[in-house]
């Protein structure tokens, strides 16, 4: 008789436990299992995952609260009812909606990179104030610049003078031949200005403009800005150096942030 009122017991605290946990799986909007997900007893404070199957098991009570939480979801509250203790209860969770920001494309392309490229990147202001600066320093002087040297009565005696600076005169020859190798700086054409645009994608490092999230699109127009401010394939297409390559795009880069919105 004992051992009868025993297994009784038995029985009846495997019963009790088993009304006293929610079982089920999660699934998305799609019909997609859902592991990792977070599964809060808010009245109890406990907490437990779904497995990589979608599967969960939480110990509650009838009136408590279960939360499901997830990354990318909305949260999900289920108010614990007695029949959801007798049946597998599944859980939907909604994909939350990522809001993209509305971009106004001032600038229409042609399609034609020499068009193109007047119009990107850069106002009307800004460069209509660049050309004016080109022009001014290309623009010869309207007075001589004054010498501004002590009036040789006044200056100690030139024990050289007379005598030829063979130094002096080395230097000068090193630098007309190193003048004369370098190749003569001239106006790109169309096709040289995309060649070199390619060849400075190919070898100078760009992270500094791309880690500001900039497709490759963006890059393109930045280089063509500072193509454009900073003659560079009129000044490098023809002796490519990297480094000063590099020093011009990152203060270009600088300006180009000022003028347009680029953020991380």
């Amino acid at each position: 008789m004992k051992i009868k009122y025993l297994l009784l017991f038995l029985l009846f605290s495997v019963f009790s436990l088993a009304q006293n946990v929610v079982s089920g799986k999660i699934n998305d909007e799609d019909g997609n299992v859902q592991g990792q997900v977070l599964i809060i007893n808010i009245d109890k404070n406990e907490t437990v995952f779904s497995d990589s199957k979608g599967n969960y098991s939480i110990s509650a009570e009838k009136g408590e609260e279960l939360r499901f939480v997830k990354d990318g979801f909305y949260r999900t509250d289920v108010k614990v009812s007695g029949t959801m203790f007798s049946a597998l209860q599944t859980i939907t969770l909604k994909n939350l909606e990522i809001e993209i920001p509305e971009v106004e494309l001032k600038f229409h392309p042609t399609g034609n990179l020499e068009n193109d490229a007047k119009n990107v990147g850069i106002s009307k202001r800004v460069s209509a104030l660049n050309s004016k600066m080109d022009e001014y320093m290309k623009s010869p002087l309207n007075e001589p610049n004054p010498i501004n040297i002590s009036p040789k009565s006044f200056q100690p005696h030139d024990f050289k003078e007379g005598q030829v600076n063979l130094i002096g005169v080395a230097e000068t020859l090193g630098k007309l031949i190193g003048k004369a190798r370098k190749p003569k700086i001239t106006k790109p054409n169309y096709y040289e200005t995309k060649a070199f645009i390619a060849e400075v994608k190919s070898k100078i490092n760009l992270d500094f403009a791309k880690k500001y999230g900039m497709s490759d699109e963006g890059v393109d127009q930045f280089l063509l800005y500072a193509n454009d401010v900073y003659l560079l394939s009129k000044k490098y297409r023809k002796d490519f150096n990297t480094a000063k390559i590099t020093g011009d795009l990152m203060a270009a880069f600088s300006e180009y942030q000022k003028l347009n919105d680029v953020t991380r």
